[in-house]
């Protein structure tokens, strides 16, 4: 019977345990900035509905995995840390959330609305979005809303939100940017606003 010789039988045994690291990794973890149905009941009820758009996030933050930045300003991908869609589409369904709570305002996208219903048209457009290791989740937007079929005013308003990160690892970034770390301290400032031109469909005040 001929044996293998040592060098085989080790590279092998290497490669055996290769595989084996493989296929026995830890599966990705998956994130949503939604938050449960429970939490995102009104308060209030609203006489008028929200229309949010689709939001525009910049591309190398619109991954499929978390982008996460160090104090130094490098960037790396943490593959097996996912967001559960794409992130413009989590940022959107957080944003309609927080209105339905706030405002008791239900979305057309869920609701279809009678055709002179009072509607706020809401636009969001993310300028940066940065998750910065152990210290904070940054979201820099300009923002948009316009009253369609009923009084008021359409502004453009610009705002930074930053929410300090109260722990290690994905988990309390995603914490952070979701504004589950009031205790960690957060800042919210809006950089400026302008009125808008009155748009078709707009009633005057």
């Amino acid at each position: 019977m001929k044996f293998p010789s040592v060098r085989t039988a080790l590279a092998g045994a290497a490669l055996a345990a290769a595989l084996a690291g493989c296929s026995s990794s830890a599966p990705p973890r998956y994130y949503t900035l939604s938050v449960p149905a429970a939490d995102a009941a009104p308060r209030v009820q609203a006489g008028y509905l929200i229309d949010v758009l689709p939001v525009s996030v910049p591309a190398q933050a619109d991954q499929p995995q978390l982008m996460v930045r160090t104090e130094e300003g490098s960037v790396a991908a943490l593959y097996g840390e996912r967001w559960a869609a794409p992130l413009a589409e989590e940022i959107r369904d957080a944003l309609s959330d927080a209105l339905k709570r706030d405002l008791g305002a239900l979305d057309v996208r869920t609701v279809k609305p009678a055709a002179n219903a009072p509607v706020w048209r809401v636009q969001a457009d993310v300028q940066g979005f940065d998750l910065v290791a152990g210290s904070r989740a940054q979201l820099d937007a300009t923002w948009r809303v316009r009253p369609l079929n009923t009084a008021g005013e359409g502004r453009l308003c610009r705002s930074l939100v930053v929410e300090n990160v109260d722990g290690e690892g994905a988990p309390a970034l995603v914490a952070a940017i979701r504004g589950g770390t009031e205790d960690a301290g957060s800042s919210v400032r809006t950089l400026g606003c302008t009125a808008l031109p009155r748009a078709q469909g707009e009633n005057p005040a």
